[in-house]
C-alpha cells in the first residue's frame, strides 16, 4: 500500500469552459432580470387583442330560414355562427321536470321545441352584444318581427336572467298563467 497521494493527471483550469454557466457574473444576472421584467411590463400594458383576448363583439347576424337551426332553449345556429339568447336560460335537452303529479317531461326538448316553432320558416336577425362565459356571442334575436328572447321567457319556456331585467315581469306573467315550464307545476 502506497502513502503517496494519487498523482493527478489533468489539472483544474481557473477559467470555465464557454457555455457551462459559471462565468455568469452579476451583471448578466442583472441584464436577465432586467429583460425579463421588461417582457412582464410590455404584456400587462399591451392592448387586449395582442395577448388573445377577444374585443367586444357588436352588429348585427341575419340569416334566411333554411340558414338557421335551434340548438336548445337559448341556443342558435345562423349561417354557421352559434349564437346565445342573451338574458335567456332555458333548461338543456335532456333535463327532466317533474310535475305534481309525478308525471316526468323531457322540457329542455320541449323549450327547444318552443323556439323552433318561432323561428320555423321566418328570417332570423340577431343583434350582437357581446359574448358569454364560454365565448359564444350573446345578442337579442327576432323573427316576424317577434323578440325570441322575450317570446320565449313569456311563453314559459325560459327563465329571464338577472342581465335583462326587463325579462322579470314575462317570467312572472307566465308563472302565474302557468306556461311552458310553469303548467303543472313542472318547477
Amino acid at each position: 500500500m502506497s502513502l503517496r497521494p494519487p498523482r493527478r493527471i489533468f489539472r483544474a483550469s481557473s477559467r470555465a469552459a464557454p457555455g457551462s454557466g459559471a462565468g455568469l457574473n452579476a451583471a448578466v444576472w442583472a441584464g436577465v432580470v432586467g429583460a425579463v421584467a421588461g417582457v412582464l411590463v410590455v404584456m400587462l400594458a399591451s392592448p387586449a387583442e395582442l395577448l388573445g383576448r377577444v374585443p367586444p363583439l357588436t352588429g348585427t347576424l341575419n340569416a334566411a330560414p333554411a340558414r338557421v337551426a335551434v340548438v336548445d332553449g337559448e341556443t342558435l345556429v345562423l349561417n354557421e355562427t352559434i349564437i346565445r339568447l342573451e338574458g335567456v336560460s332555458a333548461p338543456a335537452r335532456g333535463q327532466l321536470c317533474h310535475g305534481a303529479e309525478g308525471g316526468e317531461t323531457d322540457c329542455g326538448a320541449e323549450a327547444a321545441a318552443a323556439l323552433a316553432a318561432f323561428v320555423r320558416g321566418h328570417d332570423v336577425s340577431c343583434r350582437l352584444n357581446g359574448r358569454d362565459r364560454e365565448g359564444f356571442p350573446r345578442a337579442i334575436c327576432e323573427a316576424a318581427g317577434t323578440e325570441l328572447n322575450r317570446a320565449l321567457v313569456a311563453a314559459g319556456w325560459a327563465r329571464a336572467r338577472s342581465d335583462m331585467p326587463g325579462l322579470a315581469a314575462e317570467e312572472k306573467a307566465a308563472h302565474d298563467a302557468g306556461r311552458g315550464l310553469w303548467r303543472g307545476g313542472w318547477l
